[in-house]
């Protein structure tokens, strides 16, 4: 679950105003697992079910293997609940924002959520069947943030490239094998690749399945009491 948590945090150093549908597409649910080749070249896997609902702003994954647990995304806050116990953490702003429910539910994918962030469009290109555009952030910025660059392919994302101040690949994301339900679209494949300062590379394999758009069942994830 590292690199999950750390790829988005390249890019929510800022404050960010999705602006999509507005609520053609509100509430997704799926079963998912997550399969991670840590720097020791140990593997592990976690699976269970994830529920999002961007109206409530509040994302939950329903951790069923390795051992039961939940995890409660709210704000600036990770609420870990286990066997009755309550771990929190704190979150860069942007998280839940930035998390591929809420792009693909505002309609956000297909430039990362960057439009109207500290990133300005800088340049596009066409190569093969791909279009490409790069993304730089304000001067002010350009210290601790690096350009961003973005491949549609199909008309839909296919990839993103993060990179540090200096240009050096920090991490990379690639999207597959989507399915369309009722007119949505979404991703059930991405790999997630992040790049350590000391050469080390971290691999994360994301899949999605049974998949559902706007579902009134499971009410009691959707609806879950933020922990006091």
């Amino acid at each position: 679950m590292r690199i999950f948590l750390t790829l988005t945090c390249f890019i929510i150093l800022f404050s960010i105003e999705l602006n999509g549908q507005k609520d053609i597409y509100y509430r997704i649910r799926a079963d998912f697992s997550i399969k991670e080749k840590s720097t020791e070249g140990k593997s592990s896997l976690t699976m269970g079910q994830v529920y999002y609902d961007k109206l409530k702003h509040k994302l939950l994954y329903n951790i069923l293997f390795p051992e039961k647990e939940v995890w409660l995304f709210k704000d600036t806050i990770m609420y870990k609940l286990k066997a009755g116990s309550v771990d929190k953490k704190p979150l860069l702003p942007g998280f839940v924002d930035f998390s591929i429910f809420n792009l693909a539910l505002n309609n956000n994918l297909k430039d990362y959520g960057l439009k109207k962030t500290m990133f300005s469009l800088s340049g596009v290109v066409k190569e093969d069947n791909m279009v490409i555009s790069t993304w730089v952030p304000k001067k002010e910025y350009a210290k601790i943030l690096g350009e961003v660059k973005i491949s549609i392919m199909n008309n839909r994302l296919n990839g993103v490239i993060f990179y540090g101040p200096t240009k050096n690949i920090i991490g990379k994301q690639l999207f597959s094998n989507y399915v369309t339900i009722k007119g949505f679209e979404f991703p059930t494949e991405i790999l997630h690749l992040a790049y350590l300062t000391n050469g080390q590379e971290i691999h994360q394999l994301t899949t999605f399945k049974n998949i559902k758009i706007n579902d009134w069942d499971e009410a009691s994830f959707y609806d879950y009491p933020i922990p006091r």
